[in-house]
């Protein structure tokens, strides 16, 4: 095995550095790696189309708000078998000191515990392995379960 392969565990803390190729100063945060997602996820609020940009408050704050043109749209399942119209944009962020580049995706995460969701399309580019151990302290569920 190659011993260079990026590892994740089951959160790892980014920093997004760049959409769409436009630089940003967003804060550290706690992503969730999920195996079950194909594309990741970033939360955003107030996501409008305006001719050809995309518009939105990256995290939902507006000081973070952000005017893209090069964005993609696709058609996701959730877990409950629905399909929404999700918006996909290229992201470069930082784990670890390293440098990433993958395509997310744009949606209100307001009520879920991790603001980011890195899915399989990066976890396959990257050729990274998950190790469940990994940051496992953030894992509420292993602490409710008295272990």
């Amino acid at each position: 095995m190659n011993s260079n392969r990026l590892i994740l565990g089951y959160t790892e803390k980014i920093k997004i550095k760049q959409i769409d190729g436009t630089k940003i100063s967003a804060p550290l945060v706690w992503a969730k790696v999920d195996t079950g997602a194909f594309s990741g996820v970033v939360h955003a609020e107030n996501i409008t189309e305006v001719g050809d940009k995309l518009e939105f408050d990256l995290f939902g704050d507006e000081s973070l708000h952000m005017s893209i043109s090069g964005f993609k749209t696709r058609y996701v399942r959730n877990t409950h078998g629905g399909r929404k119209k999700r918006y996909l944009a290229d992201m470069i962020f930082e784990i670890n000191g390293q440098e990433h580049t993958t395509k997310i995706g744009l949606d209100d995460r307001n009520k879920m515990k991790f603001d980011v969701l890195l899915g399989r399309y990066f976890i396959h580019a990257e050729q990274a392995l998950v190790d469940t151990q990994r940051n496992i302290e953030n894992d509420v569920e292993w602490k409710e379960m008295g272990e």
